[in-house]
C-alpha cells in the first residue's frame, strides 16, 4: 500500500505503462478489423494484452490514494474499468452477432480515452500518447493556453438542436484568436457516433493546430438518398463556430470513414468553393453518379481506399476514380492500400490525410 505522494505516483506510472500498451494494441486492431476474422483478432489480441486488467484493478483495489489526489484516483479506476469493458467486449462477444460486441467495445473504449485526455496533466508517460511521436518536445507548448481565452478549448461535445444534430469539436489547448485556424469536418461512419471518430484526428489536430468537426449523422448513417438534410445540418455547425472561433475559411477540409467518407463527396461536391479539399476513405464511390459533377472539377479530392475492403469493394473505389477523371477532375489523388481492408483510420489521418491537407493549405500549418 502506497503512503507517500511519492510511492503512489510510481504505482499509478508503472499501470500507465501498461495501459499504454493496451491502448496502443487495441488501436492497431481497430485499424485491421475484418468481421469475417474476428476469431482470429481475439486471439492475436489475447495473446499481445494478456490478462491485463485483473491484476491492475486488484492493485487499485489496495492502493490508497495521498491527500488531494482521492479524485484523480477515482477517475484513474474509471478509465482502467472502460478499458477492461472495451477489453472483455470484444473478447467474449458473440462471433455469429459480433457487430453488437463490437459497438459495445468502441462506446468503452471511446469513454475511456476521454476520460484519459481529460487525465493526460496527471499522466507524463499517458500525454504523449496524445500527440504525434515527432511532436512530443513541444508538449508544453501545445498545452499552454492564451491568457484572458473566453473560448472553450480542448474535448467540446454538444447537444444536437432544433437546427442541427449534436456534434463533437476539438479545439487545440494553444488556440489563440488572434490568427487563423485551419478547421477539418470529420465523418463517422454508418451507425457511428461524431464522438467516436474524433478521436481518430485528436493526435493529428493537436500537433499540427487544427480544429476537428465532428458531426454525427441525424439518422444511424448519413442521408444519402437526400443528402441536402443532413448538409443543412452539419453547414449550421460550421456557421455556429465561424461564429465562435477565428476560422480560416481558405483552409476548411472535410473527411470521412466509409458511410461519412461517401457524405465528405456529397458535402464536398455540394459547396466545392467552400472546401480547400476533401479525403474521402473506404467510400462508396457508386454515389458520385447521383451527383452533379460539372461544377466542382477545381475541388482537390484524396480518395484512400484499401484493396482488400469486404463492404465496398476496390473496384468501386477505381471506377470512381475513373470516372472524376473522365469528368476533367484537375486536382485529383488516389491511393490505394494494398494490406486494408475497411475499418478505423487512425494512422491513415496521421500519416497519409493529414500531410495532404497540409500541401493544399494556401497558408502552412500554424
Amino acid at each position: 500500500m502506497a503512503t507517500t505522494e511519492t510511492q503512489y505516483r510510481t504505482s499509478i506510472g508503472q499501470q500507465e505503462v501498461q495501459l499504454l500498451g493496451f491502448l496502443r494494441a487495441f488501436e492497431a486492431l481497430q485499424e485491421k478489423i475484418h468481421f469475417a476474422k474476428i476469431k482470429q483478432h481475439k486471439q492475436d489480441l489475447f495473446n499481445e494484452v494478456g490478462d491485463i486488467f485483473p491484476p491492475l484493478n486488484a492493485e487499485l483495489n489496495d492502493l490508497t490514494p495521498p491527500p488531494g489526489l482521492e479524485k484523480f484516483h477515482q477517475q484513474w479506476r474509471e478509465v482502467i474499468e472502460h478499458c477492461d469493458d472495451a477489453y472483455t467486449s470484444f473478447l467474449t462477444g458473440s462471433e455469429g452477432n459480433f457487430i453488437v460486441a463490437y459497438f459495445q467495445s468502441r462506446r468503452a473504449f471511446s469513454l475511456g480515452k476521454y476520460l484519459l485526455y481529460s487525465l493526460r496533466a496527471q499522466l507524463p508517460t499517458l500525454q504523449r500518447y496524445w500527440v504525434l511521436p515527432d511532436m512530443a518536445a513541444r508538449l508544453v507548448e501545445l498545452e499552454t493556453p492564451v491568457a484572458g481565452l473566453q473560448v472553450q478549448t480542448g474535448v467540446v461535445h454538444r447537444p444536437a438542436t432544433d437546427v442541427h444534430g449534436e456534434y463533437s469539436l476539438y479545439v487545440p489547448e494553444n488556440y489563440d484568436p488572434s490568427r487563423q485556424w485551419p478547421l477539418i469536418i470529420a465523418m463517422h461512419g454508418g451507425h457511428g457516433r461524431g464522438d467516436d471518430y474524433l478521436l481518430t484526428w485528436i493526435r493529428s489536430a493537436k500537433s499540427k493546430g487544427y480544429l476537428v468537426l465532428s458531426p454525427k449523422s441525424l439518422a444511424d448513417t448519413w442521408s444519402l438518398q437526400q443528402p441536402g438534410v443532413d448538409i443543412r445540418s452539419i453547414l449550421t455547425m460550421l456557421e455556429e463556430l465561424l461564429d465562435e472561433y477565428a476560422i480560416d475559411t481558405g483552409r476548411l477540409f472535410a473527411t470521412g470513414l466509409s458511410d461519412g467518407g461517401t457524405f465528405s463527396f456529397a458535402l464536398g461536391l455540394s459547396c466545392p468553393k467552400l472546401f480547400a479539399g476533401i479525403a474521402p476513405i473506404a467510400a462508396a464511390g457508386t454515389f458520385l453518379a447521383l451527383l452533379d459533377l460539372q461544377a466542382s472539377k477545381a475541388l482537390p479530392i484524396f480518395m484512400v481506399h484499401g484493396a482488400l475492403d469486404f463492404i465496398f469493394p476496390v473496384a468501386m473505389a477505381r471506377a470512381a476514380y475513373n470516372l472524376l477523371k473522365q469528368n476533367n477532375f484537375t486536382n485529383l489523388t488516389y491511393k490505394e492500400l494494398p494490406d486494408w481492408g475497411h475499418a478505423y483510420t487512425y494512422s491513415i489521418n496521421e500519416t497519409l490525410v493529414l500531410p495532404w491537407f497540409e500541401s493544399h493549405s494556401s497558408h502552412g500549418s500554424t
